[in-house]
């Protein structure tokens, strides 16, 4: 392999304890596999493949090591999975302000697989990118907004009915397993209130009657077909609109953009009340298609529904971290155990990443994107040291060379 800055001759420190935090005391072997696949994710370029991996993270072992790290080793993943979420939570415990309103965004994203036969769990899942069914893997995941944090916080796989029995799973929707992302999440002490946001697939009395048991309000958008009731005449939101003028609502400026709102409080669907808000992007002289808009908080005005529903967009804007930067989408194993195994390694890295840019404020690391280039100049520095203290110590270069993976 021709050389590279990214041939890692260690993992620093900092991924040292955090892994040190997370895990319940598996063996030296798998700390090291583990250790250099979260430090593969975070400096490899490119494709990440374990093959990769295991070429450019010099203390990584071969890539068989690896597989078998991934599919067949001793390690309780679940335990490691909770005490991931354990540690975040303690994180949020102390770097949350008092009387800050939180959110967290329920949605889940596709990893496609168009050519791949032998990868377990694989199934047609709606793509929204592509706009159809692609063959891939279903993840149904919760983010964590609060202040400048920004964090993915658990991920449930979803797998078609039929296929669960074969893999050893009990079948579970896409709504329940919502439901459990809900009911597992723990509120911040220091949170006033949390808002659970959603598009409008999961927006449904069962999403919010789970919400409202945990003592949190939904802010979700809704479809046009649903019923509401003004003056107690049951009418689709799509044919109610037909008696709004835009030009006579109020408008709201929210984020640089204007919008006019029309505000419906009453019955939705099967929900007793809450407040629906038809909304209207205005784009120069015209009016894009209404948007709908639901919250179970009452107390809510047009601008503050709008502007909160707004941070929804962030378990986007880290879906394309996870897939552009850490590889949650590329890889390439094919039992159900490796690929879940792989979800919580991407986890582990990307939690480590969104605490040590909130950790180490005075770096003014402002993204993930950041934090992955102060990662890579550790990595180059130690490289360079390495090099430095091998030629003080006369180390023949060829032996340097095959150390470094490119003899």
């Amino acid at each position: 392999m021709p050389f590279t800055s990214i041939n890692i001759v260690i993992p620093n420190s900092e991924i040292i304890n955090y892994i040190d935090n997370v895990n319940y005391g598996i063996s030296k072997p798998q700390f090291n596999h583990l250790s250099s696949l979260m430090l593969g994710l975070i400096n490899v370029k490119g494709n990440k493949s374990i093959s990769s991996i295991s070429q450019s993270i010099l203390s990584a072992k071969d890539r068989s090591c690896i597989y078998k790290f991934l599919s067949k080793s001793q390690w309780d993943d679940s335990l490691i999975d909770r005490n991931r979420i354990a540690h975040l939570n303690m994180f949020l415990e102390k770097n949350v302000n008092a009387g800050s309103i939180g959110f967290l965004a329920i949605d889940d994203t596709v990893n496609p697989k168009p050519e791949a036969k032998k990868i377990q769990g694989l199934n047609y899942h709606f793509s929204h990118s592509e706009g159809k069914s692609v063959w891939s893997h279903c993840v149904v995941t919760s983010n964590f907004v609060v202040g400048d944090i920004s964090i993915p916080v658990a991920f449930k796989p979803y797998y078609r009915k039929e296929q669960c029995e074969s893999i050893g799973k009990p079948f579970k929707s896409k709504m329940n397993l919502a439901q459990e992302l809900v009911a597992n999440f723990k509120k911040p002490s220091n949170c006033e209130k949390v808002y659970v946001l959603a598009d409008s697939w999961y927006t449904n009395s069962t999403l919010i009657d789970e919400c409202l048991s945990n003592g949190y309000h939904l802010i979700g958008a809704i479809k046009s077909n649903r019923i509401i009731s003004p003056k107690g005449v049951k009418i689709q939101l799509s044919q109610f609109t037909q008696y709004i003028n835009p030009d006579e609502l109020d408008v709201v400026t929210v984020k640089n953009k204007d919008y006019s709102v029309f505000v419906y409080e009453g019955p939705v669907s099967k929900f007793e009340n809450a407040k629906v808000f038809i909304c209207y992007e205005i784009e120069g002289n015209k009016f894009k298609a209404p948007v709908y808009l639901m919250s179970t908080d009452d107390e809510l005005d047009a601008e503050t529904v709008i502007s909160y529903y707004l941070h929804r967009w962030s378990i986007e804007t880290n879906y394309k971290y996870l897939k552009s930067n850490l590889g949650f989408d590329k890889y390439r194993v094919r039992s159900i155990v490796s690929i879940e195994r792989y979800f919580l390694i991407v986890f582990l890295t990307v939690n480590f990443l969104e605490i040590f840019r909130i950790s180490e404020r005075t770096l003014m690391l402002k993204t993930l994107g950041d934090v992955i280039r102060y990662q890579d100049n550790l990595s180059v520095k130690e490289l360079v040291l390495f090099v430095y203290s091998k030629s003080k110590e006369n180390v023949p270069v060829h032996e340097i060379y095959s150390y470094l993976k490119i003899a």
